[in-house]
């Protein structure tokens, strides 16, 4: 599996997987760009299982976040209803997809962990209160731009979350006493632990902060993930607390990522009310999984074909001599090359062995 720490494949060796997947800021419904990140890590999750390894999928679910309540104040409810609400939409759309094999969390559950965390690093003076924040002090951390593949200068030169009171400006916000009405904390004040904390607070509670897989889109390398990762080297005093960093391409709508802003989104339940959901699987699967593409409703529908070829052919029960099963998991070994292992399932729907094409199928998450 491709890492994007190291530039190169690492094995996913060993008998348990535990995987940590970035999931949706829940202030509207998810979209395609979003199905087709979590589809990869189903079907990575699928075939290891397949291979016999117990692999524990977390996918947090961010509740709190700046987006919600601005939500919140223009539709005048409550931001913690509100997020209850699109978590819950969520999670059906990701139940109408056929991805059952993961755990959720809701960074909500875990503000406790983040304070207690924030409040130890302090006392470390690993951390400092700058007007109200607190500030990861980046410094002394080994190897700090690495995954970005970005120089000190360059991170300083980002020059994000700005503060008068920030030593260095590339130190990490991990508790936000600005941006949104927050909780109250004796010791912290109040506010929020920021973006990059809740996710580790999320890591550290079910994980201990050590893990094999961490994964999400490409636009979160930097900087959700490069800090991220220097908050998990701090916490667990480790170098490498997470063996492999997997990141799945953006979806393009009109040669322009897909977002709510660019007003080009195409929503999962847009794509359930004209597909099933192996068609939206097959049409997913059929991309390189870390590259970028345009999105296209005429090229999504010819894979309906595809569908009821791979239904008649295991529906038909005939199983000739000729298999591709070796092949479909050969490709998948490889870096999980989903469209060549796809072209193996197509073969096999033509003139395969229908029990192979039934045990592919089951790996890709197709239902039949």
């Amino acid at each position: 599996m491709y890492d994007t720490l190291t530039g190169r494949q690492q094995q996913l060796s060993g008998s348990t997987v535990r995987m940590f997947v970035c999931g949706p800021t829940v202030y509207d419904d998810i979209h395609a760009g979003h199905a087709r990140m979590l589809l990869f890590f189903d079907l990575v999750s699928r075939y290891l299982r397949y291979k016999g390894k117990k692999v524990t999928a977390l996918v947090n679910i961010t509740d709190i976040d700046p987006k919600i309540s601005a939500r919140a104040q223009s539709e005048g409810v409550n931001p913690q209803h509100l997020a209850q609400e699109y978590a819950d939409r969520f999670l059906v759309d990701m139940s109408a997809l056929g991805m059952d094999g993961f755990v959720f969390a809701r960074v909500s559950d875990y503000t406790d962990m983040a304070k207690q965390l924030i409040t130890k690093l302090l006392k470390e003076g690993k951390a400092y209160s700058a007007d109200g924040n607190v500030y990861l002090d980046t410094m002394a951390i080994k190897g700090f731009g690495q995954l970005s593949m970005s120089t000190r200068q360059e991170l300083d030169n980002c020059r994000l979350d700005i503060s008068p009171g920030k030593r260095s400006p590339s130190d990490i916000l991990v508790w936000n006493a600005s941006d949104i009405v927050g909780f109250a904390d004796k010791d912290l004040g109040a506010g929020i632990p920021w973006w990059h904390m809740q996710d580790s607070s999320v890591a550290m509670a079910n994980f201990g902060g050590k893990y094999d897989v961490h994964g999400g889109a490409t636009e979160l390398v930097y900087p959700h993930h490069e800090f991220h990762l220097s908050q998990l080297k701090v916490l667990t005093s480790m170098a490498r607390p997470v063996r492999i960093w997997s990141h799945v391409g953006l979806v393009y709508s009109g040669r322009k990522k897909m977002s709510k802003s660019a007003g080009n989104v195409v929503t999962v339940r847009q794509l359930l009310e004209k597909h099933n959901t192996n068609t939206i699987r097959l049409y997913f699967y059929s991309k390189p999984y870390r590259k970028q593409f345009d999105f296209s409703e005429q090229d999504l529908a010819r894979f309906e074909e595809i569908d009821q070829a791979i239904s008649a052919k295991i529906q038909s029960k005939t199983n000739h001599a000729k298999s591709n099963l070796k092949s479909f998991l050969r490709h998948l070994e490889d870096d999980f090359d989903s469209p060549s292992a796809l072209n193996a399932v197509i073969d096999s729907a033509r003139s395969g062995n229908g029990k192979d094409l039934q045990v592919m199928a089951g790996i890709l998450g197709l239902r039949y």
